[in-house]
């Protein structure tokens, strides 16, 4: 498997996450199998230019934001716990965002002091 089809794959599931659909709903969407889309979520499998134009139309999101790579290094896994966040996040309503955002703020001056 290779580190950019995974990077891809995470991209795909996160947009879909943020869309609050459930793999089989995207499949649903694109006339795929929900297997097919997890393996390319899982980067395990290749997929095609065509399929990336219906999955970023069916996410309502420009192609290229499914390429956006960040360079891995010392900190990926800084990087993944972020963007494990960034998922957990992407699905709540801006009242619950703003709760959150306070809560994160007054533990990280908790945490420098």
């Amino acid at each position: 498997m290779s580190n950019s089809f995974l990077e891809f794959g995470m991209k795909i599931r996160k947009h879909r996450k943020a869309a609050l659909l459930t793999q089989e709903q995207l499949g649903e969407i694109l006339s795929i199998d929900p297997s097919y889309l997890g393996r390319i979520e899982r980067g395990e499998i290749n997929t095609t230019l065509e399929m990336v134009y219906k999955i970023s139309e069916a996410l309502k999101i420009s192609p290229d934001e499914l390429f956006i790579y960040t360079k891995k290094g010392v900190h990926s896994e800084k990087r993944e716990l972020i963007e494990k966040i960034e998922i957990m996040l992407l699905s709540l309503h801006i009242e619950d965002l703003k709760t959150i955002s306070r809560i994160m703020k007054d533990t990280i001056s908790l945490i420098k002091e």
